[in-house]
């Protein structure tokens, strides 16, 4: 780990949590739920995973972001997995600005692709991807 940072993730069908595990394997890092059993405390950037149930995002997260600020974390990054709209992500990217807390990066957005009875789930290649994008933010954050 090249400083101290968390990877959380709202997962409920567990491929934001693949992709957090797989950044926080890359990293050596933690990784935990949404909500996370220990609050954020003195992180210099908090990755994001959240999964998408249709095109809004979940109470619980938008909690966790309302409870950030500066004293808790410096920088937050997003990844975003689903198959419908990502819009409601700017509402997360709106609050944790408002809160003084720097947006790093742009939010990456991973597409499931699914059938009507068959739920999507991350590929391969999309945690290698969205990896390799988290490993870019963190190497431009080291000082």
């Amino acid at each position: 780990m090249k400083f101290k940072m968390r990877i959380l993730h709202f997962s409920p069908a567990g491929n934001a949590e693949k992709v957090a595990n797989s950044i926080a394997r890359d990293q050596q890092a933690n990784s935990d739920r949404i909500p996370p059993a220990y609050p954020v405390e003195n992180e210099k950037l908090l990755i994001l995973g959240i999964e998408m149930k249709g095109s809004s995002v979940e109470k619980a997260v938008l909690d966790l972001c309302k409870d950030l600020n500066p004293s808790r974390v410096k920088n937050v990054a997003i990844y975003a997995i689903g198959s419908a709209s990502f819009t409601a992500i700017n509402e997360v990217k709106e609050l944790v600005s408002s809160k003084g807390i720097n947006f790093v990066g742009d939010v990456y957005e991973c597409t499931l692709k699914g059938g009507l009875f068959k739920k999507g789930s991350v590929t391969d290649d999309d945690v290698k991807n969205i990896t390799a994008w988290a490993g870019k933010i963190i190497d431009s954050l080291v000082e």
